[in-house]
């Protein structure tokens, strides 16, 4: 795993059980590899805006207990950059000013879909856990995205 630039970490769609322990995960995991991480406040919405300031850092002092809180210590919005292509070009623009190189997004059906359209549109390496209370994502038979148990 390349070393370099910046893991951004955000989250869309509704609030599920468990977000706070993918985040708390992911960064930790990043900062032990040396990785430096961002934290998106909000989901795509600040980024689409080109507001570099809803990025804040995830530290693991940060982020080593939030697993103990509900809801998602980043915040969440339904903002989709995929409707609209200035700001696909604008949340990429972002991302670049910010220095990632690396996007890990959190949500349901319409944050997988951005994640992939962002992954095709830019030079971001992107991953995308799976969460929704509804369990509507397209996952192999009897296996249920985190969220939806609880």
């Amino acid at each position: 795993m390349s070393h370099e630039g910046k893991l951004a970490i955000l989250v869309g769609g509704g609030p599920a059980p468990g977000i706070n322990s993918v985040i708390a995960a992911a960064s930790i995991r990043a900062c032990l590899e040396g990785i430096e991480v961002l934290g998106i406040r909000n989901g795509f919405s600040g980024l689409m805006a080109g507001d570099l300031d809803t990025a804040t850092p995830l530290t693991i002092d940060r982020v080593s207990r939030i697993h103990f809180r509900g809801g998602s210590a980043i915040g969440t919005s339904r903002a989709n950059p995929t409707r609209d292509s200035d700001a696909m070009a604008a949340t990429i623009h972002s991302f670049e000013q910010l220095g990632v190189t690396q996007v890990l997004t959190i949500g349901g059906d319409d944050t997988a879909f951005s994640a992939s359209r962002l992954a095709a549109a830019s030079d971001l390496r992107v991953v995308h856990v799976p969460k929704t209370i509804d369990n509507d994502l397209d996952l192999p038979q009897n296996i249920d995205t985190f969220g939806y148990q609880t």
